[in-house]
């Protein structure tokens, strides 16, 4: 059966609540709601961001309409916002796919249109993966990170480590990994007690295994024996 809208109201968050929106992982922002008055006295609404319904209010459909046209008017233009999101977003820093759908569901968009969004931003090469897990790991090895911290920030971004080309031989060696924590050593002064735990401590804190840890402080902790002895 087919319904006619004859009526639609626009509410928006209270404003107290969408200012104490945080941006954190697990916050999700206040939506705005249409409430829809249909013939025969029905009543129906729809949830949607905000920021899409600051768009439906300057395209609204005319009415009266069709439930069934009525709805698929405000898919489109959240569909629209969503796109947009996802470009104002990747136009500051590159992101993981997973990261964009995150966001874009905490702001309440639902998944038909973060899907479309999604692969729109791929298919536009805007959002690339592998561009971005390349970019990242290096990056994070610049700052002195081990493979293991960069592991764990990858996952958070529900990023499949299986999926990266080349993944890890590409990206990590033994010697490498040692020269970055034996950098990192460099910088820190030896404690004069418990020098040896509280050193691999500080590496594996950085996300480098026991292993390379250990043999990093060994190396720094026999140069320092050696300068004491000259």
């Amino acid at each position: 059966m087919s319904y006619t809208v004859t009526e639609a109201t626009v509410v928006f968050p209270d404003k107290k609540a969408a200012s104490s929106f945080s941006s954190g992982y697990a916050s999700k922002k206040p939506c705005a709601h249409i409430d829809c008055e249909l013939e025969g006295g029905f009543e129906r609404s729809i949830w949607i961001p905000v920021r899409v319904a600051r768009l439906y209010v300057k395209n609204r459909p005319d009415l009266p309409c069709d439930w069934d046209n009525f709805r698929e008017a405000v898919q489109l233009i959240e569909r629209k916002c969503a796109l947009t999101m996802v470009t104002e977003m990747l136009s500051r820093r590159d992101h993981a796919t997973g990261e964009v759908r995150d966001k874009l569901a905490r702001y309440g968009f639902h998944q038909s249109a973060i899907d479309f969004a999604v692969e729109r931003a791929t298919e536009y090469r805007f959002l690339d993966e592998n561009r971005f897990c390349s970019y990242f790991i290096e990056e994070r090895k610049r700052r002195g990170w081990g493979q293991r911290k960069i592991e764990t920030e990858l996952k958070r971004r529900h990023v499949v480590l299986d999926d990266i080309p080349g993944y890890p031989e590409d990206y990590f060696a033994v010697e490498d990994d040692l020269a970055r924590a034996s950098a990192l050593l460099a910088k820190r002064r030896v404690p004069e007690t418990r020098g040896f735990e509280k050193l691999v401590r500080f590496l594996m804190g950085k996300g480098f295994s026991y292993h390379i840890a250990a043999d990093a402080v060994k190396a720094r902790l026999n140069a320092e024996r050696e300068e004491c002895a000259v």
